[in-house]
């Protein structure tokens, strides 16, 4: 009979610190300065303090807001959220059309590297005839590269409005 009554304390016993230690309420802090907060008994050497044990209550409270910031209400976190992405949408937009203009600034410098029959100067030699390149096509050449440079330009500055 006493054995039995025994048996009977350990159990109870058991359950007394198993629901104690379901109420213990542990903050981690791992080295990148996440905290973490658990239920669970800290594993040796882990770096956790008791924040609170209540056997009464098994709810956490929430921290208190440390800037002393104002209640939001979700109609203005959800307008404040379609104007980001209004404003994600038109950078994105403007980063398409600068990579679109570059590309025809690449095609425009390509398709212009022939001489036009004006850009052309034929000179007459006793060996043969040789064809000379004007001027005014190394001006349009000119003009033709600094347009993929200046378009190039415009891209990294909508890249960095992008990010």
């Amino acid at each position: 009979m006493q054995a039995h009554k025994f048996i009977l304390a350990i159990l109870a016993l058991t359950a007394v610190s198993a629901v104690a230690q379901a109420q213990a309420l542990y903050k981690y802090t791992d080295k990148k300065g996440k905290v973490t907060y658990s239920d669970k008994v800290p594993k040796p050497g882990e770096n956790a303090e008791l924040v609170k044990t209540d056997n009464n209550v098994n709810v956490m409270a929430a921290p208190a807001n440390k800037f002393g910031g104002v209640p939001q209400r979700l109609e203005d976190v959800n307008a404040r959220s379609r104007a980001r992405e209004a404003k994600s949408d038109q950078f994105n937009d403007g980063l398409n059309a600068a990579k679109a203009r570059v590309e025809q600034a690449k095609k425009a410098l390509e398709a212009g590297r022939e001489p036009s029959p004006e850009e052309r100067q034929i000179v007459v030699r006793k060996d043969g005839n040789s064809v000379l390149r004007k001027p005014e096509y190394y001006e349009r050449i000119a003009a033709l590269e600094a347009a993929v440079k200046q378009a190039e330009e415009n891209l990294a500055k909508a890249e960095e409005k992008f990010r």
